[in-house]
């Protein structure tokens, strides 16, 4: 490492913020201290019950200071610690109590707390201390000029000093600058040390301050449940309202054409009825395309034969040249081939609106127990999943309530790959279905 890295390592930013997160070590190992000693203590005097409260207090307090920490990690180490779930709460007085014992974050954040003790005092004296040192032998001769100190040795010779080791006086200018390069020295290397401690606790604060796997899946299943209720309820009000406004109004059109045919040909206007009547047969026709249509909306006919034939099927109705490429174990479920059909023609449609691509393709496979189906294409790129107004987002919700991921790769200029990852219930030992490879080559 050369002399200008070992300088600008010093300046950095990222030192600086260490040095300050080391310096805030030593208040805080006394506050973590004094946190720790009041809940065993109060946890020793809680078997009695009466001191349950006092504990559930501690136990809030101890689940405050970690996220003191959380946030001092976030701003002065850059190091993201999401914050974990609350426990499910009963009702009733016993239901917060229960709720609050038995918050494992809380008791996690407490065993940090108490190995924080050492290592923050660990950390305060190789990551300040050191620094701190290093800078008043850099300023030795300035303090021993200032502020000497006097004393006479054994052999009865007056000394000015400003540091004396085992009756070795540093008062003279030679001395006083060989204390300054070494102060040079401490200082170049003071980044290092300091981050020896640090790199325990980087490890240390995910696992004990941050969510647990177990609370973190929690969350994802909560929220994909959420997600999934939500359109649930956004597909029945699509549905009533594509009745109420379309059907449901033809239907009633068609009921008073009827009745106008009824009434000329009580009349004996024949020509008139006959005309009236072809036209509610015409329009009984419009209406039933029209129920179909809306019918495959929620389940498409073509997926009755099967996820290969409905991609080839939307492939060949692209507005954009696909090829469709199929290598599935086993049929998935009807509920995952119905999402993957409708993610796979929402993307068709983008790619054809926006992308201004020459060839799509479009496969579908299994993997590890996930379903996975890929599109790209050879377009202008920039799609972004967090775009104004992007169509991306409400898939990947979609996707995500199905307990899937969707990823977008596309740089400006091309090309765009979106992936798709569900997972696979019906991935098992069963015989490997043939590897469907279709080309649709219709253009726009």
């Amino acid at each position: 490492m050369t002399p200008t890295s070992l300088l600008r390592e010093q300046l950095s930013s990222r030192t600086w913020r260490e040095r300050c997160y080391s310096l805030l070590s030593l208040p805080l190992t006394a506050v973590n201290l004094a946190a720790v000693l009041v809940t065993a203590v109060v946890g020793l005097l809680s078997a009695g019950l009466l001191f349950l409260p006092v504990l559930v207090l501690a136990l809030r307090a101890d689940r405050a200071l970690g996220a003191l920490h959380r946030r001092l990690a976030r701003v002065l180490l850059q190091l993201e610690i999401a914050t974990p779930p609350a426990p499910p709460r009963a009702p009733g007085l016993s239901g917060l109590l229960g709720q609050q014992l038995g918050d494992p974050a809380a008791w996690r954040s407490c065993a940090y707390l108490l190995i924080r003790i050492p290592l923050g005092g660990l950390q305060f004296l190789l990551g300040f201390v050191w620094w701190f040192l290093g800078l008043q032998l850099l300023c030795y001769p300035l303090l021993w000029k200032v502020e000497p100190q006097r004393a006479v040795d054994t052999a009865g010779h007056m000394h000015s000093f400003g540091i004396r080791i085992d009756g070795f006086y540093f008062d003279t200018w030679p001395r006083a600058l060989l204390l300054s390069a070494l102060g040079v020295l401490v200082l170049l290397l003071s980044p290092w040390p300091g981050r020896l401690p640090l790199l325990a606790d980087r490890q240390l604060m995910p696992r004990l301050l941050g969510p647990t796997a177990e609370s973190l899946r929690l969350a994802q299943l909560t929220e994909a449940r959420t997600h999934a209720f939500n359109e649930a309820a956004a597909t029945l009000r699509r549905i009533e309202r594509d009745l109420h406004d379309g059907a449901q109004a033809d239907l009633v059109a068609l009921g008073l054409k009827l009745s106008r045919a009824e009434r000329q040909l009580a009349k004996g206007e024949l020509d008139t009825g006959r005309t009236l009547v072809g036209e509610c047969r015409r329009q009984a026709k419009e209406i039933i395309g029209g129920l179909r249509e809306l019918v495959s909306g929620i389940h498409p006919p073509a997926l009755d034969a099967g996820l290969a034939p409905a991609l080839a099927s939307l492939a060949a109705r692209a507005a954009i040249p696909t090829r469709v490429t199929t290598d599935l174990a086993v049929r998935p479920p009807a509920s995952i081939e119905t999402m993957l059909y409708f993610a796979a023609a929402e993307l068709l449609a983008n790619a054809g609106k926006h992308s201004g691509a020459s060839f799509v393709t479009l496969s579908v496979g299994s993997t590890a127990g996930r379903l996975r189906l890929t599109i790209q294409d050879d377009g202008r790129g920039g799609a972004r999943l967090d775009g104004p107004g992007s169509g991306l987002r409400g898939l990947a919700e979609r996707v995500r309530a199905a307990d899937g991921t969707l990823t977008a790769d596309s740089p400006v200029g091309g090309p765009t790959v979106v992936t798709i990852e569900l997972p696979d219930p019906a991935a098992t030992a069963q015989p490997h279905l043939p590897r469907s490879d279709t080309a649709a080559t219709r253009s726009r």
